[in-house]
């Protein structure tokens, strides 16, 4: 196991990659992207097009900002409810998806961490030449791998 930040590499470590993460079609709704993150643990859905690139990233708190933003627009409940349908079914997931932060495989773990700590994210999409989603790394991972390899590297 390395310990090494600069040496090490996403393929290095490939073990750790996340790929049950959340996909879907750039065009699918908003109430269904919502209903996703609602059955899941996760807090983001990535895009993709109809060849499977990765073309852009939400979040669960887009859409609540979304419904909130408009919640403050219309102050009687009657207006509210189907202003609020309006925007989950004829709205979709590229309307307020944010271009996304990726990383490919031969990627130094001392970049990966450069890269979140500029984008302000503990989660970033790993894909391959083609920039096709391959799946996630998040930072508690890295951050693992990193000390349990000090710690072999020391006995």
């Amino acid at each position: 196991m390395k310990a090494n930040l600069e040496k090490t590499t996403v393929k290095d470590i490939a073990y750790l990659i996340n790929t049950a993460c959340l996909r879907a079609d750039s065009g699918t709704s908003l109430e269904k992207l919502a209903d996703m993150l609602c059955a899941s643990d996760q807090y983001k859905v990535y895009l993709e097009d109809g060849e499977q690139h990765l073309v852009g990233v939400i979040q669960a708190k887009q859409i609540a900002r979304k419904i909130l933003e408009l919640s403050r627009q219309k102050s009687e409940e009657e207006e509210m409810l189907p202003a609020i349908a309006y925007i989950l079914n004829f709205h979709c997931g590229q309307d307020l998806a944010e271009p996304p932060v990726t990383i490919q495989s031969g990627t130094t773990l001392k970049q990966v961490l450069e890269l979140m700590d500029q984008n302000h994210i503990r989660e970033i999409a790993v894909v391959d030449a083609e920039n096709r989603l391959v799946g996630t790394l998040v930072a508690k991972s890295i951050l693992s791998h990193y000390l349990h390899a000090k710690v072999e590297a020391s006995l």
